[in-house]
């Protein structure tokens, strides 16, 4: 389960981590907002950390404009309907709990 430090987020910041064979994506929107998803758009593939943006409670990934929920990483509309994986995540104090194993 990746750890990682609160403080070492700025607001609107997109990070990639990975966990064993996995890319994760982490969201951060300020005060406890953490939102986690797979990293790769499940229309093409295409690498969410450098493609996608965050426009109010959505994450659209500029390949080909879908634009998914943060909340539960469905998709709302664009390319695909196929949703995000979305991964749990906890604030504990400063520390930010990723739980990658669902």
């Amino acid at each position: 389960m990746p750890r990682l430090t609160k403080s070492d987020f700025k607001p609107g910041e997109r990070r990639k981590i990975k966990v064993d064979d996995k890319e994760i994506l982490v969201v951060y929107l300020g005060a406890d907002r953490f939102y986690a998803f797979e990293n790769k758009c499940p229309h093409l593939g295409c690498d969410l950390s450098k493609v996608a943006v965050v426009i109010r409670e959505e994450l659209v990934c500029q390949c080909h404009f879908t634009h998914f929920s943060l909340k539960d990483g469905k998709a709302i509309k664009g390319a695909t309907k196929k949703p995000l994986k979305v991964y749990s995540v906890k604030v504990e104090g400063e520390e930010v709990v990723i739980d990658e194993s669902q």
